[in-house]
């Protein structure tokens, strides 16, 4: 571990593809205990909510009750450990308490659900009963716009993360994050800090920018806020470091994480282009310049229940590995769940596993 004195210098620096360390002791993932969760249980609805496009994350409560939501079909359900509708919570609508595009969604330490809506422009926020919602129009500086809210310790406070769209459309822009901490309170922004994203392929027709898809194995941002909802942990992939900030936007620690980077393949080169293969315009041709030649080491993270830091590998496997660092960062097993599908919470209850569009199941907690 060392100590890094500017984050924001760190993480805005567009390393190589292939950063130099200080050391070539990396950590051999083969070396660590590994753990395969069996499955509690899959859904494809929730009573007569059929599931059509769900999120990418999901939260649990106490009782270990589940919270998801449907992107395309806009509902926010609360569902039982067995897979059982509990209550519906929203459903499509600009009525109140209604969404149409929701985002991430995140609890307080009181259990009040937090989410925002896209198109309706508005931060929902639900008491812990999930009766009728606060909704607020949060402050959006300059041209950019809300991507997701998340709840921290003060129920006054939320981190804002945002993004500016017109980048898309105009390469002279920086595509990149906006961090915030937003008083909703008083209405102002306490702190901002902006940091890169992930690079993107823009597709154009007849010479228009039509629209844009990410790089894959491509440096990216990542950030998850620890159980006690006072610092963010946030990571630039290239580097293999974790820096947790207070809210301030200054860095308490760094972790490194020292796994050696692996070459992209032919065959995960092939394999991506048959995953873009139905897209009409197709954006391979554009993705294909763009792809590094080495991949990072990892490409997402999530923080448990007790503050372990859960990294997604990006080595060759048959799984999709987690690798699990405790608290000060040191390696302690690998968890191995279905190559495709993504993870969505990680509780005391269970492991949360969007298997498809349409599947979400759960797996046994790890101890």
């Amino acid at each position: 571990m060392r100590t890094i004195t500017i984050l924001s210098v760190l993480l805005l620096a567009l390393l190589s593809c292939r950063p130099e360390y200080e050391s070539n002791d990396y950590l051999n993932p083969d070396t660590l205990p590994f753990v395969v969760p069996a499955k509690l249980m899959e859904v494809d609805r929730a009573g007569d909510f059929y599931f059509d496009h769900l999120n990418y994350s999901s939260v649990v409560l106490n009782n270990g009750n589940v919270i998801i939501s449907d992107r395309s079909r806009a509902f926010i359900v609360e569902l039982s450990p067995e897979g059982d509708l509990v209550r519906k919570i929203a459903g499509k609508g600009r009525g109140p308490g209604e969404v149409q595009d929701i985002d991430d969604l995140s609890l307080d330490l009181d259990h009040n659900l937090y989410t925002f809506d896209q198109i309706n422009q508005k931060i929902l926020i639900y008491p812990s009963d999930m009766s009728n919602p606060i909704e607020l129009q949060p402050f959006q500086p300059d041209e950019y716009r809300v991507r997701s809210v998340h709840a921290l310790q003060n129920k006054d406070k939320l981190l804002v993360r945002m993004w500016l769209p017109s980048a898309i459309m105009n390469e002279s822009e920086n595509y990149g994050n906006r961090m915030m901490i937003y008083d909703r309170k008083e209405d102002i922004i306490l702190s901002d800090r902006k940091y890169p994203d992930r690079d993107i392929a823009r597709q154009a027709v007849g010479g228009m920018i039509v629209g844009a898809t990410r790089i894959p194995y491509s440096s990216n941002f990542l950030f998850s806020i620890p159980a006690g909802k006072q610092s963010v942990l946030v990571s630039w992939t290239e580097t293999n470091e974790i820096a947790e900030i207070d809210l301030n936007f200054d860095t308490l620690r760094t972790i490194q994480v020292n796994i050696k980077q692996e070459l992209l393949t032919r065959i995960e080169i092939d394999s991506l282009e048959q995953t873009y293969s139905d897209r009409n315009p197709n954006p391979w041709p554009a993705i294909y310049e763009k792809l590094p030649e080495y991949k990072v080491s990892f490409d997402d993270m999530i923080t448990d229940h007790l503050d372990q830091i859960w990294l997604k590998l990006t080595r060759k496997s048959e799984w999709q590995e987690w690798l699990i660092l405790s608290t000060d960062g040191e390696p302690q097993k690998i968890i191995r769940l279905p190559k495709e599908g993504m993870l969505t919470h990680v509780s005391e209850h269970h492991i949360g596993f969007r298997e498809d569009d349409h599947i979400f199941a759960l797996y046994e907690p790890v101890n």
